[in-house]
């Protein structure tokens, strides 16, 4: 399993993440989800629905339903064949149970798209389909839901929702100053950290000298360099960033260096 679902898996495994997940995303706060009424999903306990379990993250909610949470980092042009085929398997899959005969449980399918653009591939099925003028009856469409890290909005009830995705957001959209200028971002336990850092990928130097007490002071952190930048020479501090690190966007904004000059520093 590559690192990014390793810690995407580790994070929602968790079943306050999960439920915070899909009751705000999938469900837009109709349904709120009891994360004590989650079972991780296991074959040799519920039904064998033929979900590649290292990839995939499986539950099942108060004997009702399924809930399948997709991790994905690239852009897929089939996506919604793919969720879609997953679906149907899954509900299939449970006729071949020895168990006496019963109403089937749906599958409900939320994709978590972490990568570093936006999805702008195709979310219905009908867009995958070459031709427009078939009989649309036999198969109605299908949409993917989708949670999209690059553009859509933060609003979470778990603070560790707020955090891990806001620290990913600021640095994939390049908004560096809200690291430091977002309140909720001022302290930022280890762990949340940690887990985010898998996508931004900030220097381990500058995470430990922050890091006091298990809580990274990611507001007084930054903001040393603002006030250092007011003191000392924009060279001088645009080097010592460089060897913590940062990102030339950021240095340039706090030093007032061009980006160009930046490059030119990060050389030598």
């Amino acid at each position: 399993m590559n690192p990014y679902d390793l810690c995407l898996k580790e994070v929602f495994s968790n079943k306050q993440h999960f439920a915070d997940l899909f009751s705000n995303v999938y469900f837009k706060k109709d349904l709120l989800l009891d994360p004590d009424k989650l079972s991780l999903y296991d074959k040799e306990t519920h039904h064998d629905l033929g979900f590649r379990k290292e990839n995939d993250l499986l539950m099942f909610y108060d004997n009702q339903f399924f809930l399948h949470l997709e991790f994905q980092r690239k852009k897929d042009p089939y996506m919604p064949v793919r969720i879609l085929n997953y679906k149907y398997a899954g509900i299939h899959q449970q006729i071949k149970t020895d168990t006496k005969l019963h109403r089937l449980y749906p599958v409900y399918s939320l994709t978590l798209y972490m990568g570093e653009s936006k999805w702008k591939h195709r979310k219905t099925l009908y867009e995958c389909i070459h031709r427009s003028d078939w009989n649309k009856d036999e198969l109605p469409d299908y949409e993917i839901k989708l949670f999209d890290i690059n553009s859509d909005p933060i609003d979470f009830m778990c603070l560790y929702l707020q955090k891990f995705f806001r620290i990913i957001q600021y640095v994939y959209q390049k908004k560096w100053e809200n690291l430091y200028t977002d309140s909720l971002l001022e302290n930022v336990e280890e762990d949340i950290f940690y887990h985010a850092n898998v996508f931004v990928n900030l220097n381990q130097e500058f995470i430990q000298k922050h890091t006091k007490e298990g809580v990274i002071s990611m507001c007084k952190a930054l903001e040393e360099y603002a006030q250092e930048c007011i003191t000392k020479s924009k060279t001088e501090i645009a080097l010592n960033m460089l060897s913590e690190g940062l990102q030339h966007d950021f240095i340039s904004r706090m030093t007032g260096l061009s980006l160009d000059d930046v490059l030119k520093l990060s050389t030598h």
